[in-house]
């Protein structure tokens, strides 16, 4: 318990002044995309630097997402919003928030972004498909004994052929 205590600490103290958003690009669920949809927004409109994990992208991210719910006895329903490293809230919340001019507040100490823009190798996603693979998620090897070639699984991506993308990766 102790050791769970320091590693909440530590986490705490790495995002202090950042604003982390789990969200999903996944339009499965119309009313979970449009809330992860209205989220970005609201922060992009405040001009404040935040990450975005989008969890449909990598499932490391909704594990990590399950984690860090589980510590603050919530259960995940996306989006979800740390800031500072603590649990903020999902949509309904931030919505009220901004809506009564508390989430401004909160934003004070949050670095701002004087020109937000889209980055122009990954279109603001965070993820590009693999050098490697091309986003197959399988690598060909030949074997130079027989001449035979054998598909093996990528190492360099995630699960689904995509890489971090290097221009914006923080």
């Amino acid at each position: 318990m102790r050791m769970q205590h320091l590693m909440t600490q530590v986490s705490t103290v790495l995002e202090f002044g950042r604003i982390i958003i789990y969200t999903t690009s996944l339009r499965v669920v119309r009313t979970t995309f449009e809330r992860c949809e209205l989220v970005r927004k609201i922060f992009q409109n405040h001009r404040v630097k935040f990450e975005e994990k989008n969890i449909a992208l990598n499932s490391d991210y909704g594990k990590e997402l399950d984690e860090r719910c589980r510590r603050v006895c919530e259960v995940p329903s996306l989006p979800v919003v740390f800031i500072d490293g603590h649990y903020l809230g999902g949509a309904e919340k931030i919505l009220s928030m901004n809506e009564s001019g508390e989430l401004q507040d909160l934003l004070t100490k949050i670095e701002r972004v004087q020109h937000p823009h889209e980055c122009p190798s990954c279109g603001g996603f965070g993820f590009l498909p693999c050098s490697v693979c091309h986003g197959s998620k399988m690598s060909v090897i030949r074997n130079c004994f027989t001449d035979s070639f054998k598909a093996l699984k990528c190492t360099a991506c995630n699960e689904n052929g995509l890489q971090r993308c290097r221009s914006c990766a923080s």
